[in-house]
């Protein structure tokens, strides 16, 4: 099957946009992340699917957690800093409003609501590495509804690292 075509049906297929902030000890990171599910009740468990070539996928697989932030409808200019490559030493979280979580990772404040998630498993497929996440704090922040893809959002393919 020819991608665009893929694609063409995947603008049509509502996901809501979030942010992924990891870390633990000092070390933290955040992106922006659409390709994600919950994948269970019992034990409860949710996936994002992260670009192999992201340059958070080493942090992610070494801290082992993160949190879902679910963006705010009104928030899709937090979503683009988050969607953007960084340079050697900058931290997109500075200035952002946030708090620790129970796994040690930062939930947005301003955000609607997040997961906190321990990784159980993560699976390689296809260009992308699917991290399962065992839920350990939830909660809604405030009111509003979700930023969707249906807001005009696009996933574009991550580049490799420079290095």
């Amino acid at each position: 099957m020819a991608k665009d075509k893929f694609i063409d049906v995947l603008d049509k297929f509502p996901l809501s946009v979030c942010v992924a902030t990891l870390g633990r000890g000092g070390a933290e990171s955040g992106l922006a992340v659409s390709w994600t599910s919950p994948v269970s009740f019992s034990p409860l468990h949710l996936m994002i699917a992260v670009d192999k070539l992201h340059y958070s996928v080493d942090l992610l697989k070494s801290t082992k957690n993160f949190v879902l932030n679910i963006l705010r409808a009104d928030q899709m200019k937090l979503a683009g800093h988050f969607a953007r490559r960084s340079m050697a030493g900058d931290n997109k979280l500075d200035k952002v409003p946030a708090r620790e979580a129970t796994t040690g990772a930062a939930i947005l404040t301003d955000a609607l609501a997040y997961f906190d998630c321990e990784v159980v498993k993560s699976l390689e497929v296809g260009d992308h590495l699917m991290f399962i996440g065992k839920v350990v704090d939830a909660a809604v922040l405030n009111p509003g509804e979700p930023l969707t893809t249906l807001a005009g959002i696009h996933y574009h393919k991550s580049r490799p690292a420079k290095g």
